[in-house]
């Protein structure tokens, strides 16, 4: 089989992490002492951009495509796209929300007719309509802190956080072969996920953050992977930016024979506000 190149998004990206905890200090006898980060809810907006790559193997009424998209392609052709990533975490524990939704198409070529009855369109030639929604949801829990330095009560630290959830898919293909033979077909599922993730402060201003994660076990795909990493600098205690790296991956067969194999891949930024 050959697969023929179609080529997606990209865009480059400026964004914005998290500003240092504060500190509670020991209050005056008869006063109140001041709330310290773990007494009170933190929530952290980040709205982003993926500049990324699609592998994609997908069937589709009993006809099979490969597309490999590219970012030039991807962005010509993107029709709408939307990434937001939200956290309320409160000591060790939090909740994140992490919906990104994307319309595109991308010319490619017929690579297989799974059913061997079905009638071959005119040409190989196609266009790949995908519409596919992911929002990824769970909480996480900071098992371990390891202190680098302390400085008056303050320092750089490695924390190491679980995490578990779910990562709800909506994928709507549509083969356009230019003739009466055009398959369509969508589905929705559920992915259980877990994963770990790993900050570490290599200064006062900049800090690595690596996460990564695996779900599916036959409950929704076969099997999804997620894995991330990225620096981050901080400009003000309520603004911060980031920039990395992120590779996703879902393998989905329903019973009916439709098949969705994709990896998307690619740079990633975006601006984190933290109130």
């Amino acid at each position: 089989m050959q697969g023929t190149k179609m080529v997606l998004l990209y865009s480059v990206v400026l964004l914005m992490l998290v500003a240092p905890s504060a500190h509670g200090q020991t209050a005056a006898p008869g006063t109140t002492k001041p709330a310290t980060q773990g007494d009170q809810w933190e929530f952290r907006v980040t709205p982003y951009l993926w500049a990324i790559e699609i592998e994609s193997k997908v069937t589709v009424g009993g006809y099979s495509a490969t597309i490999n998209s590219y970012f030039p392609d991807i962005w010509r052709n993107l029709e709408g796209a939307g990434m937001l990533n939200f956290e309320a975490q409160k000591g060790k524990l939090g909740f994140f929300l992490n919906p990104l939704y994307m319309k595109l198409r991308a010319d490619g070529e017929l690579t297989r007719v799974r059913d061997t009855s079905l009638p071959l369109p005119p040409t190989r030639d196609l266009t790949l309509n995908l519409t596919m929604g992911v929002v990824e949801f769970g909480g996480f829990y900071q098992v371990a802190k390891w202190p680098l330095d302390w400085k008056q009560g303050k320092g750089r630290s490695v924390t190491l956080d679980v995490l578990a959830g779910g990562r709800f898919w909506y994928i709507h293909m549509d083969l356009d072969t230019t003739s009466n033979i055009s398959p369509t077909k969508y589905n929705n599922f559920v992915d259980p996920i877990i994963g770990a993730r790993t900050k570490m402060d290599l200064t006062d201003k900049l800090a690595l953050s690596l996460e990564g994660d695996i779900g599916g076990f036959g409950v929704g795909s076969d099997f999804t992977w997620n894995a991330q990493g990225s620096f981050a600098y901080q400009f003000t205690h309520l603004i911060s930016a980031f920039a990395g790296y992120r590779v996703l991956y879902v393998d989905y067969k329903a019973n009916t024979g439709n098949r969705f194999q994709e990896t998307i891949q690619g740079p990633l930024g975006g601006v984190t506000f933290r109130f």
